[in-house]
């Protein structure tokens, strides 16, 4: 909804900078556009949803998983720290559990799959 979209769009407001908000995403797909301006760079928003892909839906609640400073407000994700809902604020740190799981992978190759478009 509108609140998803302003998260993805404060994520592309500094692309030209390679700033470090852009945002990954799973379970949903978006396009960018870098030459449009902050604020307007974000279209065809789609959830994965029974098993297809769908338009997000403004009324609906999608959760949401950062790390602590996102969730806090860091890199302009404001909206974050405002409209969370049931936020769960505790559990391991992001650090470890990524460490964990590159444990214990045999090999791992880094991949991309079209969740995101840039125009």
């Amino acid at each position: 909804g509108p609140t998803h979209v302003a998260a993805l769009e404060n994520g592309a407001s500094e692309y030209e900078d390679g700033a470090g908000r852009f945002a990954q995403v799973a379970g949903l797909k978006y396009t960018v556009d870098p030459a449009a301006e902050p604020g307007r760079r974000i279209s065809e928003v789609m959830v994965m949803a029974d098993g297809e892909w769908k338009p997000i839906d403004p009324a609906a609640t999608y959760g949401v998983v950062s790390n602590n400073y996102m969730r806090g407000g860091g890199d302009g994700y404001a909206i974050f720290e405002t409209n969370g809902m049931n936020a769960y604020d505790f559990g391991p740190d992001l650090a470890d559990v990524v460490a964990a799981y590159l444990g214990e992978q045999k090999s791992y190759k880094a991949y991309t799959d079209d969740r995101i478009t840039v125009k």
